[in-house]
């Protein structure tokens, strides 16, 4: 029973195995290379070019395969072809298209189209044609290029059309190859056949061309002829200018001849003076080559005595320097630190000076504080002294002024008014009522009333005594120092 199992498991593995590549080669599919394979049935991942160069991933229902082979996933993919054969279309044809000048053309054209296998185009060709015929493709590339055909001729004279067959033919390729661009198509040749009107356009312009060529051919003729006769007379005085400069060459020859002759005949002579001369030249030469050495060495002994005077024109320049400039410098070096120490003993005395200026200053200062805390302690004794010494000042003034004043004789005179006082009582109380008077104005300008405060110190009441006067502070020896100075 064991040996039976186990041919049977090789069996079937074999037949797996079998299986299996029947299902990978029935699945596995080649492009031929005018063919694309077209799979469809699911969401396919690729990379394309934008039109700003840059590749992005983009997810689309379909992938190509040009050129190569895939395989096929059963049932979730479905395999389609497009052709990428030459497609030849013979028959583009555009009858009565207007051009420029409104004149109607027919053009008969042979064009070979294809459809592109760059991805890009391929791309859009396949959103167009997949599901297409190759004869409805054909006939939907032979229409756009119709139009494009009608659009270029409306915008060309005839003459262009005719003429510039290159230039119109570009013109079709490039307009053309645009619009096919978009569906996936390219264009590689383009013949105009045949172009030609109803009208006659054409013809009338060969007849005027056929006139054109006839004048020209009679032109031609006429300076054809022209310039046979012309060459020939220039041919014959050529000739004689060609055998005049062969007689002048002759000539020139034999002078050349003579004149060789004659200049070796010249160079003999000279050649035998200069040998004649070369005993004395070379004598002058050798004269001149002494000469030359005395100037040299005359040139030698002057730069020595030029070196020499430099040497003791320096050496005076030295001793100079040392007898004069070095002692007068020292001489300003000396005056300077005299000056110096004259002006700081100057700056000492005056700041001496100052110093004791200060001091006497303070001394007055500290006078008047002591004088000020002595007025205080006394009070009105103090007020009543200054008021005692201000009128002492006034009564001598008052007495100085009457004793300055020189009586011959007094007259006293009584008016007789009836008044009880004489002239002579008058004249002897005018000094008592003055100073009564100056008390009434010191109280004015000072508030003190010697009326009441004398009287009050006379009484001796005690409130107020007047006590010794403060005496003036001494002033300080620094004062007195200075003073004496």
């Amino acid at each position: 029973m064991g040996v039976i199992i186990v041919p049977l498991i090789v069996i079937a593995a074999l037949a797996g195995i079998l299986a299996v590549f029947i299902l990978f080669v029935s699945n596995y599919r080649k492009a031929e290379p005018n063919e694309a394979l077209i799979f469809t049935g699911r969401k396919y991942r690729t990379t394309v070019i934008d039109q700003d160069g840059n590749t992005k991933q983009i997810v689309r229902g379909w992938r190509a395969i040009v050129g190569g082979a895939a395989l096929k996933i059963p049932i979730l993919e479905k395999i389609s072809r497009i052709s990428l054969e030459l497609i030849n279309l013979k028959d583009v044809r555009v009858e009565k298209a207007y051009s420029k000048e409104g004149v109607p053309v027919t053009i008969e054209a042979v064009a070979n189209v294809k459809i592109s296998s760059d991805e890009g185009m391929l791309g859009r060709a396949v959103e167009r044609f997949l599901s297409s015929s190759t004869q409805e493709i054909k006939q939907i590339i032979k229409e756009t290029l119709e139009g494009q055909l009608r659009d270029i001729i409306g915008v060309l004279t005839v003459e262009q059309l005719y003429q510039e067959r290159q230039m119109f033919v570009d013109k079709v390729l490039d307009q053309s190859g645009e619009e096919l661009a978009k569906i996936g198509v390219i264009i590689d040749i383009i013949n105009i056949q045949d172009i030609r009107d109803e009208r006659g356009y054409l013809e009338a312009l060969g007849v005027k061309r056929t006139s054109e060529v006839k004048k020209d051919a009679a032109i031609g003729k006429a300076q054809a002829e022209r310039d046979a006769m012309k060459e020939s007379e220039t041919a014959r005085r050529e000739g004689e200018v060609v055998k005049a400069e062969q007689e002048r060459q002759i000539a020139e020859a034999q002078k050349d001849r003579d004149v060789a002759q004659e200049n070796y005949r010249g160079e003999t002579l000279s050649a035998n003076k200069r040998a004649d001369q070369q005993g004395p030249l070379a004598e002058a030469k050798a004269l001149q080559a002494v000469v030359v050495e005395q100037q040299r060495v005359k040139e030698r002994d002057q730069q020595a005595r030029k070196l020499a005077e430099q040497a003791r024109a320096g050496a005076e320049e030295q001793k100079y320097k040392a007898e004069m400039v070095v002692p007068a410098q020292a001489a300003k070096l000396a005056a300077i630190l005299k000056a110096e120490g004259e002006a700081t003993a100057v700056l000492k005395k005056k700041e001496a000076e100052a110093k004791g200026i200060q001091l006497v200053l303070e001394a007055q200062a500290e006078g008047l504080k002591q004088k000020a805390r002595a007025w205080d302690m006394y009070g009105e004794a103090a007020k009543l002294n200054l008021a005692l010494e201000a009128l002492k000042v006034v009564a001598a003034a008052g007495a100085d002024a009457l004793g300055n004043i020189k009586f011959d004789k007094v007259i006293a005179i009584d008016g007789g008014s009836g008044d009880s006082e004489s002239s002579v009582s008058r004249l002897m109380t005018a000094a008592p009522k003055s100073l009564v008077t100056f008390m009434e104005q010191m109280k004015a300008m000072t508030g003190v009333d010697l009326t009441k405060l004398v009287p009050r110190l006379l009484e001796g009441d005690g409130k107020t005594s007047p006590g010794p006067v403060p005496p003036e502070p001494a002033p300080p020896e620094s004062e007195a120092a200075g003073e004496e100075e």
